[in-house]
């Protein structure tokens, strides 16, 4: 049970129930509330707080398709997708925050999917895959209240149906003190996976996390990494429709011809109007 095992050697409390915030009783495969007598099961060593819901839509199959790998197609779009991409972030934000990070610190990645960004960073995910330590709903978690120093939103702000709610839970489990990266989109195509929501301009950002005592908003991906991002979706859409391979290729053409442009913003994330026509945001906001 490594999630288990890595949250109990941090927290002196150990897993609390996500939806009475009471101590839990670990049995052999499950946990078990004290309060309200809540069931949560112990699958192949992952705790399961909540139950993931089923995936549906031509995004979320395409990605799941790509994400297993289970065809030559999806192959090719993974490999193409390391080499041909529009994303490009001039500043390491991820690991500019990670290395600001004192040893012992306890960090959660809120949304992680199946990539661990480092070793000591706990992974919470409404799906189970690799790298995934504990299966929860992120905005209900079971993590003790002032109990994290540091939480990381990647790209997931966008994927929750309540936004405010997600933030609410990162103040619960955050110190005073405690620091939260958010990494947002804001002019950035349509992703639903498993569900795309709402994309964030600097001041929805801001608004969101007004609870919190600073707020640094700065240009994560800038405007030609959205331009290229746009174009190369809607040649996707507009030649592909529902067909995924053709969508695959038609959006990989554009982005062959086009992504070299995407280092132009280099030269444009620092100024300060770029958050205007930004393809994404970084936000690092202090309890």
């Amino acid at each position: 049970m490594k999630g288990q095992r890595v949250l109990q050697s941090k927290f002196t409390s150990g897993f609390v129930c996500p939806t009475c915030y009471a101590e839990l009783a670990a049995g052999p495969v499950t946990l078990t509330c004290k309060s309200c007598s809540a069931i949560y099961p112990i699958r192949q060593g992952i705790p399961f707080f909540a139950e993931p819901p089923v995936r549906q839509g031509f995004d979320a199959s395409f990605h799941e398709e790509a994400y297993a790998g289970t065809s030559t197609r999806a192959r090719l779009y993974n490999s193409l997708k390391r080499l041909i991409t529009s994303e490009y972030s001039p500043h390491d934000t991820l690991n500019s925050f990670l290395a600001s990070v004192p040893e012992h610190a306890i960090v959660i990645e809120f949304g992680s999917g199946a990539r661990r960004i480092r070793s000591d960073v706990l992974n919470i995910d409404l799906f189970p895959a690799p790298n995934v330590d504990l299966v929860a709903d992120i905005e209900h978690t079971p993590l003790p209240s002032n109990s994290v120093d540091y939480v990381i939103l990647d790209s997931v702000i966008e994927h929750v149906p309540n936004p405010a709610a997600v933030v609410d839970e990162v103040m619960r489990v955050l110190r005073p003190g405690g620091k939260l990266l958010c990494i947002n989109p804001f002019l950035f195509p349509y992703h639903g996976y498993p569900a795309h929501y709402c994309n964030f301009t600097k001041d929805g950002i801001e608004q969101l996390l007004r609870r919190f005592g600073s707020v640094e908003v700065q240009t994560h991906q800038g405007p030609t990494s959205a331009i290229v991002n746009i174009l190369s979706e809607y040649v996707g859409v507009i030649v592909g429709r529902e067909n995924r391979t053709r969508y695959m290729l038609a959006k990989g053409a554009v982005l062959t011809l086009t992504f070299p442009l995407k280092f132009i913003d280099k030269l444009l994330v620092d100024r300060p109007e770029s958050h205007r026509i930004a393809s994404m945001l970084s936000t690092i906001a202090i309890k």
